[in-house]
């Protein structure tokens, strides 16, 4: 008896990760997700003040709910750094250049600006509000939003306002910005509505 009940144990024990495996690793893949995109992977614009270059960064995604979207404030008074603008300490294959701490220097270096304040507010083709965060910063010059778009799909408006730039001046690739834009507002008599800046964009959502 015990020997029969030792060969059932030992039967039971020699099939079961057979069984685990199929109904782990035999899983059907899910052959309907939709990717879904903006009409564009970038788009940028002046803002209303004309001192900044706001640029959208989007990308590739399955997840309306999460949508990924980067926000980039850019200084458009200045002109872009290029790989001819920047020394060459040390060349390589892709183009960039090498800093002398060894840092990766892009062949085309973004003049951010930070940021103290901004809302964002996406409408879609009726005017409808379909998601909206305030009083968000961008103390480095960008900030990353995932935004909840839901089952929606078609032409949206993308509004960026109450845009008020940092006094900070510890960005080390703004060290030469214009006092109108790095540190505008030295005085207290400053008005605060007139530090607003906005930018509209005009965009669709649609499967990639």
């Amino acid at each position: 008896m015990q020997i029969n009940t030792l060969v059932i144990f030992l039967l039971i024990c020699s099939t079961a990760p057979l069984f685990i495996g199929i109904q782990v690793f035999s899983q059907p893949e899910n052959q309907n997700l939709e990717n879904w995109k903006l009409d564009s992977l970038l788009i940028e614009k002046k803002s209303e003040n004309g001192n900044l270059l706001v640029q959208l960064k989007s990308s590739l995604t399955h997840d309306r709910y999460n949508f990924p979207l980067e926000v980039v404030f850019l200084n458009s008074t200045l002109p872009t750094h290029t790989s001819q603008s920047v020394p060459n300490l040390e060349s390589n294959n892709t183009g960039d250049t090498f800093s002398s701490t060894g840092l990766s220097v892009p062949s085309s270096l973004e003049r951010v600006v930070p940021i103290q304040n901004y809302d964002i507010i996406i409408y879609d083709a009726n005017g409808n509000e379909l998601w909206k965060k305030t009083s968000q910063s961008a103390t480095e010059g960008r900030a990353t939003q995932n935004v909840e778009l839901g089952d929606y799909s078609g032409k949206l408006t993308i509004v960026i306002d109450k845009i008020i730039q940092s006094q900070s001046t510890n960005n080390i690739l703004n060290t030469d910005l214009p006092s109108r834009i790095e540190n505008a507002d030295n005085g207290s008599n400053v008005d605060q509505s007139s530090r607003n800046d906005s930018v509209n964009f005009t965009s669709s959502l649609t499967k990639a």
